[in-house]
């Protein structure tokens, strides 16, 4: 039986990626600009399940093909520390162990013991900054690069502000290092607007967007004429509309089908309609919840008063239901755009952006 390609599960790379060959293009184009250039810091930016890590995975492997050494963490206290061992163990395999003794070798070179160890001395003289630089040299005596991925980026913690300006410096000072910081809409406004980390503004901003369907179509009929199943084309259109471009609903209900489907050779309305039931299931767990988790009463308050619209909703509408006056009502419309929740779709109209959070909020499954 072939493999399902299909692959459901956050923090994991699928097989196959779709619709995100113009965001991987430019991430490959900044690897050859110059220092300094805003395309050499990348901020991702898309609710949970848009394939955020997803990138960041397929960024780590495209630049490490193309000379760079990559050290992927999440956003915590230690990820400083964390980034610095990952380049020495992933960077160990280009640097020749013991360090040449040849003429000219450079002062940096001289902070390592052996391949990119640091000395003791190294190691309790200099803080992060200084040492990453350290790599970045000694990594550049042989056509490397280091680039930096973050995922799950918090606001106002010092860890990111440490990393941010640590980049900033050492672009500064010409080193080959490339960043890119990944998070949730709420998070990356906050660190966007942060006093501190201005320079990220003039970062290349990536907001994820839906997959184009008609590549989602091509890729399932590819799939399931791998595994050896037939799909009329109107069961086909039904399995691609129920993903509404969302890469994780993609993924799973392709994954549901193809579970569903092992005893049979035809894949049928019932099964995709199988397929749709569980891949929704599936997001109250692996992505409602999550997101509602942060908010306040008064945010779930309107968006229950939005979910009474199975499409778009009139904010007038919304401000009735809730019984309450226009400026209250434009607080939290902007609380829940700028959460990555809703979005505006017209003058004085909103729509979910993550798909079924209406039906769930109805409670219709």
């Amino acid at each position: 039986m072939s493999t399902n390609a299909f692959l459901p599960a956050f923090g994991n790379k699928p097989k196959h990626i779709i619709g995100r060959a113009g965001i991987t293009a430019d991430f490959l184009e900044g690897l050859s600009l110059p220092i300094g250039h805003r395309n050499r810091a990348t901020v991702l930016i898309g609710q949970r399940g848009t394939g955020k890590t997803t990138l960041l995975l397929e960024f780590a492997d495209l630049a490490e093909q193309a000379g760079y050494v990559p050290a992927r963490v999440t956003a915590s206290d230690e990820m400083l520390d964390e980034i610095i061992q990952t380049i020495q163990i992933k960077g160990e395999q280009y640097v020749p162990a013991p360090l040449p003794k040849v003429k000219g070798v450079s002062v940096g070179a001289l902070r390592f013991s052996f391949g990119l160890t640091f000395t003791e001395e190294t190691k309790t003289q200099f803080g992060p900054r200084i040492k990453l630089g350290l790599l970045c040299d000694e990594l550049a005596r042989y056509d490397k690069g280091v680039l930096i991925l973050v995922d799950e980026v918090q606001p106002n913690t010092s860890a990111i502000r440490t990393l941010a300006t640590t980049y900033q410096h050492l672009m500064g000072e010409e080193k080959n290092i490339v960043i890119v910081m990944a998070g949730l809409p709420t998070s990356m406004s906050a660190v966007l607007n942060d006093d501190i980390l201005t320079f990220l503004n003039r970062a290349h901003q990536v907001y994820l967007e839906p997959l184009p369907l008609g590549e989602i179509s091509i890729a399932y009929a590819a799939e399931f004429a791998r595994q050896e199943k037939s799909i009329v084309p109107e069961v086909l259109d039904k399995a691609v509309l129920a993903t509404k471009g969302y890469p994780y609903l993609y993924q799973l209900i392709g994954y549901y089908i193809l579970g569903f489907a092992q005893e049979t050779s035809a894949i049928t309305s019932e099964i995709v309609e199988q397929a749709i039931d569980a891949s929704k299931r599936e997001m109250i767990k692996s992505v409602f919840n999550a997101a509602l988790k942060p908010l306040s009463d008064r945010d779930e308050a309107f968006l229950k008063a939005m979910s009474k619209d199975k499409d778009e909703s009139s904010i007038a509408d919304i401000r009735t239901r809730m019984k309450v006056t226009r400026d209250y009502a434009q607080l939290y419309r902007s609380r829940l755009i700028e959460a990555g929740i809703i979005a505006p779709v017209a003058r004085g109209k909103l729509e979910f952006v993550i798909p079924y959070l209406g039906e769930y909020l109805r409670g219709e499954f």
